[in-house]
C-alpha cells in the first residue's frame, strides 16, 4: 500500500467523522425490511407550519464521499474465483485467500471449532481449495481491513452474522470494489492525459511501461553483481519480468532492455534535473548499503510497518504463523477429499 500524504489522511478522518456522526437531529433506524435508514428530524417546514422529519434510504453524499475516499486510498483489486485465471487451476483466487485468512484471524488460534466453521463455509461457497500455505497468505488477510470497516459502518450486525453469510457478503463486496477501482482508474487516467479516439483515450502501452523503465534505470545504477559490476541488461530484463519475444536474438533482447534503461533515466532526469538525478542515485546507494546491513527480521519489520502500518509484535498478536502452518497441515491430512 502506498504511503498516504498526511493531508489526505486528515480529509479521510474528517469524512469519517461527518459520515458516522449521529446527533439529536440525525438518527439511524432499522426498518422492518432489515434495511438501515437515516431519520432526519426538523428537516423541512411543512405547509402546516411545523418542521417535519425526512427519511433517507440512500447513502448521503458524505457517506458516498467517505466510501470513495477509503477505497481510493486503501482499496485493492483482488482476483475472484470467477475471474480470468492468472494462476494454477488448483490455486485459490487472491480474494478467497484474503477472506480465508482474515476470517481465521478473527477466531482464537486454539478454537478448532471456529476454524472448522470457517473452512466449511469456504467449501460450501466453492471458495476453498487445498494447497500449501505461505507466510504471505496471512498478510493478504490484512488487506481486507478497510472492507471490514466499511461493512461494519453500514451493517452494524456484521460480526453477529454466521461465517457463511459474512464470507459470502465479503466476496460479493470485493466484486463491487473491483468494479469501482477499475472505473476510478480509467476516469483518472483520462482526466490526466486522455484523448478522444477509438482507444477511449486511455493510456497507451508506452505510458504503462514507464514504471518498468524507471525501475530498469534504478537497477542499472544501483544493483551490482558479486564482482561489483552493473547488472547485465539480460539480468535486468529477467528481474522486470520482460521476456524475449518469440525468436528474438539475445543481442536484440538486451538492446530492448537497454532502451528501457535509457528511457527510465530520461524520466528521472526530466523530473529531477541532472544534478538531482545524481543526488537521487547517491541517496539510493546509501539506502541500499544500509539495508544490506540489516537482518532478515529487521527487513521484515520494516516491510510490515511500511506496507500495513503494523508493527510485527502487533501482527503476531493477531496471527501465529507456525500455529497456522501446523493447523493447515493437520487439516489437509484429515480432509475427506484426501482420504
Amino acid at each position: 500500500m502506498e504511503s498516504i500524504p498526511e493531508n489526505l489522511e486528515a480529509l479521510l478522518r474528517s469524512l469519517a467523522s461527518d459520515a458516522l456522526k449521529e446527533d439529536k437531529n440525525s438518527k439511524w433506524v432499522r426498518h422492518s425490511s432489515g434495511q438501515i435508514i437515516r431519520l432526519l428530524l426538523d428537516a423541512k417546514r411543512t405547509e402546516q407550519g411545523y418542521r417535519g422529519a425526512d427519511v433517507f434510504v440512500s447513502p448521503s453524499r458524505t457517506e458516498e464521499a467517505y466510501v470513495a475516499a477509503v477505497l481510493a486510498l486503501h482499496g485493492e483489486e483482488m482476483e475472484r474465483e470467477g475471474d480470468p485465471k492468472n494462476r494454477q487451476s488448483d490455486e485459490m483466487a487472491r480474494a478467497s485467500k484474503a477472506i480465508l485468512f482474515s476470517e481465521l484471524m478473527r477466531s482464537d488460534r486454539t478454537d478448532g471449532v471456529a476454524r472448522d466453521t470457517v473452512y466449511q463455509a469456504m467449501r460450501d461457497l466453492h471458495l476453498y481449495k487445498e494447497g500449501p500455505s505461505r507466510a504471505t497468505d496471512f498478510v493478504e488477510g490484512l488487506r481486507l481491513t478497510p472492507v471490514y470497516e466499511l461493512l461494519r459502518y453500514f451493517r452494524p450486525q456484521l460480526d453477529d452474522m454466521s461465517e457463511k453469510e459474512r464470507i459470502e457478503l465479503l466476496e460479493r463486496t470485493i466484486g463491487y470494489i473491483n468494479n469501482y477501482l477499475k472505473a476510478l482508474r480509467r476516469l483518472t487516467a483520462f482526466l490526466q492525459y486522455g484523448k478522444t479516439g477509438a482507444y477511449e483515450g486511455l493510456p497507451t502501452k508506452q505510458v504503462t511501461q514507464a514504471g518498468k523503465q524507471v525501475r530498469a534505470a534504478e537497477f542499472r545504477e544501483l544493483v551490482k553483481t558479486e564482482r561489483g559490476a552493473p547488472l547485465s541488461y539480460a539480468k535486468i530484463g529477467k528481474l522486470l519480468g520482460e521476456k524475449p519475444t518469440s525468436g528474438q536474438a539475445p543481442r536484440s533482447y538486451e538492446r530492448r532492455i537497454e532502451q528501457m534503461v535509457e528511457a527510465g533515466k530520461g524520466i528521472l532526469k526530466q523530473a529531477l534535473g541532472e544534478q538531482g538525478y545524481r543526488d537521487y542515485m547517491q541517496e539510493k546507494r546509501a539506502e541500499l548499503e544500509h539495508w544490506q546491513t540489516l537482518s532478515k527480521d529487521e527487513q521484515g519489520a520494516i516491510h510490515m510497518e511500511e506496507n500495513f502500518g503494523l508493527a510485527p509484535e502487533d501482527a503476531y498478536e493477531i496471527v501465529d504463523e507456525q500455529d497456522y502452518r501446523d493447523y493447515m497441515k493437520a487439516k489437509r491430512s484429515e480432509s475427506p477429499e484426501k482420504s
